[in-house]
C-alpha cells in the first residue's frame, strides 16, 4: 500500500499555522495531567489515600 497525504482544504492559508512545538508542548501537558489523574484515580480505587 503507497503512502499519501490527505489534503485540508478548508485550511486557507496553511503559513499562519502554529509551530509544531506549540502544539506538542500542549499535548505533552494535557498528557501529564490526565496521567495524574489516572494515579490518583488507581490509589483512590485500592483504597490509599491521595499522596
Amino acid at each position: 500500500m503507497g503512502r499519501f497525504w490527505l489534503r485540508d482544504d478548508s485550511l486557507e492559508d496553511i503559513d499562519s499555522l502554529p509551530e509544531a512545538e506549540v502544539p506538542a508542548a500542549e499535548i505533552v501537558e494535557n498528557l501529564a495531567a490526565a496521567l495524574e489523574q489516572f494515579r490518583s484515580l488507581g490509589l483512590e480505587l485500592a483504597g490509599e489515600p491521595d499522596a
